[in-house]
């Protein structure tokens, strides 16, 4: 068979040329970043029709095809196999192997697995594997040791101490814990702020009191960027000391906690106002008194001292970072092609997929991401930890995309979609092949992807959790002094109307994103998905939000709300090219 196959390979080839052809033609428009000519790749008609075949890409995964040269060669599969059966161990000399290969193959340490292997009983198992493993006092599973000494190892830790005392088989936890945990930022190591998260609107009121000698201060922070600071503002501490006659002390703190620039304006007739640039000077350099000021205070009181370096190291010094080089060696990935060996941090790509339950893979150009979103999307599937994953590409992308997938796994079931495939009512054919279909991945072009829209009743619920932040600060506004109360009040009626503008639009008649049964996504090229909508009082750091990134970060939720944490898998070279906001962006998905 395969000699048959490779002769009739090679007979078409030399008949019309490689099966991955195609010619460019001039779409007549610029691209406006670059100045160049927009082309379009134009392939055969014959080659239309078998990219609608679910098995098609098999068909162009059967040579090895350069884009730039137009060259291919016959894939390895041609003259030899690729595959090899795997390995079944019936059996393990050591705890440590019976280890792994349980987590080879359920993805996790099961006790009666790694006895059955050992060939004792289960507390005898248990005592084997020591350390390498920990009882998880949250969740009451077994966990591997780089697992469980890794993450937020603070909060393990008060759980530990707190189920010891009624085990004390966990004391082994506590003690472990403790040796990994980051040693504690001192003063010298923190630069305090106004308005920094971790420190209390209280202490705010508390420093403003004694710096201005008035009692009557009120500080406010019903959450996010709002702020809210009263006072007496003409005293001589407020309008000369520590601010200025056209911009007091109250004001000036006000605009640096809520990170506003501070600017003092004059009314120049017809509702307009310009920059006064002197007495804006002269309010900036008593923004800077204070802000040293306030750095000197915080560290004043013993006592405050210690519950602000307590709170600081709570939230920003409890991770420990995971090592996946270890994990990703022991990966025997069946099913993969001999004639592919993934290189060191490709197995630990893969290992952290399994592992964690949003990953960023966030390489440099070259370094092989489709090689490792591949792998791991599949050992996700082979270990039954997604069901059917969906793998977003850019719209070029998606014949290469396929096709890399069957040569490095050849038996793999795929099904490719370009826009093209959704549009009209060839959506419901596709949403219909993807549901009742057992396959491995679902490749997709993010045009494609984009025309599979939520239900509306999911794009309420999305849209119902982006307000109740503001929701839960008109609470909290209320529960205080309520000096923000109507602020925030105008905000929550401003996100409700929003929304409902874009649930009163006519609904889709198609299929939805729900009805595909998708439960996982890979999303390459993420650094286009970074316009997600932020709300920011920092110049330049706030974001209007594109229809794209709202559109991938609502199916985002609705699956982490549907199956839990384990969602997505994110892979760019370029995570922060621009701003910080990128950052905080990347994060929320």
């Amino acid at each position: 068979r395969r000699d048959g196959l490779r002769v009739a390979y090679e007979q078409y080839v030399a008949r019309y040329g490689p099966v991955n052809r195609f010619t460019v033609r001039s779409t007549g428009r610029m691209d406006p970043s670059t100045g160049e000519e927009r082309l379009a790749r134009v392939t055969p008609r014959v080659m239309v029709t078998l990219r609608r075949d679910p098995f098609g890409p098999l068909v162009l995964g059967l040579e090895v095809f350069d884009d730039v040269s137009q060259k291919a060669v016959p894939a390895t599969l041609m003259r030899q196999r690729v595959v090899a059966p795997r390995h079944v161990v019936m059996g393990a000399d050591t705890a440590e192997d019976a280890l792994a290969v349980s987590l080879e193959s359920r993805g996790r340490p099961e006790l009666a697995a790694i006895a059955g292997l050992l060939g004792v009983s289960e507390p005898e198992a248990r005592d084997q594997l020591g350390t390498m493993v920990f009882d998880d006092p949250t969740s009451g599973a077994l966990v591997t040791r780089p697992d469980y000494l890794s993450g937020n190892v603070r909060d393990k830790l008060a759980a530990a101490r707190a189920a010891a005392v009624d085990r004390p088989g966990l004391a082994v936890n506590v003690n472990a814990l403790q040796d990994v945990l980051p040693v504690p930022l001192g003063i010298d190591d923190i630069q305090p702020r106004l308005g920094a998260a971790w420190i209390d609107a209280e202490t705010h009121r508390q420093f403003l009191t004694e710096i201005l000698a008035d009692s009557s201060v009120r500080v406010e922070h019903p959450g996010g960027a709002i702020w809210e600071v009263r006072g007496n503002s003409h005293s001589l501490a407020a309008r000369s000391e520590w601010g200025t006659e056209r911009l007091p002390a109250h004001q000036i703190v006000k605009s640096t906690l809520e990170q506003r620039p501070i600017q003092v304006t004059d009314d120049i007739g017809e509702g307009k106002r310009a920059l006064n640039p002197t007495e804006t000077a002269s309010a900036q350099e008593k923004a800077g008194l204070i802000q040293e000021r306030f750095a000197e205070w915080v560290w004043e009181d013993q006592g405050r001292a210690e519950r602000l370096l307590d709170e600081y190291n709570t939230r920003f010094n409890s991770l420990v970072l995971r090592d996946y080089s270890l994990e990703g060696d022991r990966l025997t990935l069946p099913g993969m092609a001999l004639t592919f060996v993934p290189r060191p941090h490709q197995r630990a790509a893969a290992a952290r997929m399994l592992s964690e339950p949003a990953v960023g893979l966030f390489h440099e150009v070259g370094a092989g991401k489709t090689a490792e979103m591949v792998i791991g999307t599949m050992e996700l599937r082979r270990l039954g930890m997604v069901s059917k994953p969906a793998v977003v590409v850019p719209n070029h992308m998606l014949e290469q995309f396929s096709r890399e997938w069957l040569q490095l796994y050849p038996q793999a079931r795929v099904l490719a979609a370009s826009s093209a495939n959704l549009a009209g009512d060839k959506r419901r054919v596709f949403v219909a092949r993807a549901a009742v279909n057992d396959w491995d991945a679902i490749v997709m072009t993010r045009s494609a992807f984009e025309r599979i829209p939520a239900s509306k009743a999911t794009t309420a619920a999305y849209a119902a959790r982006e307000t109740e932040a503001l929701r839960r600060m008109l609470e909290n506004a209320r529960e205080g002094e309520g000096l923000t109360v109507k602020r925030i009040e105008k905000m929550v009626a401003a996100a409700e109307e929003k929304l409902t503008k874009r649930l009163d639009g006519p609904e889709d008649a198609g299929l939805t994103f729900e009805e595909t049964g998708i439960d996982y996504l890979v999303v390459d090229e993420m650094h286009d998905y970074k316009n997600l909508r932020t709300v920011s009082n920092i110049r330049d750091a706030a974001i209007t939000g594109s229809n794209r990134a709202t559109d991938l970060h609502m199916k985002v939720e609705y699956l982490r709300e549907r199956h839990g944490g384990r969602v997505i898998t994110a892979a760019t070279a370029t995570p922060i090219a621009n701003s910080i906001t990128e950052a905080h962006v990347m994060q929320r998905y």
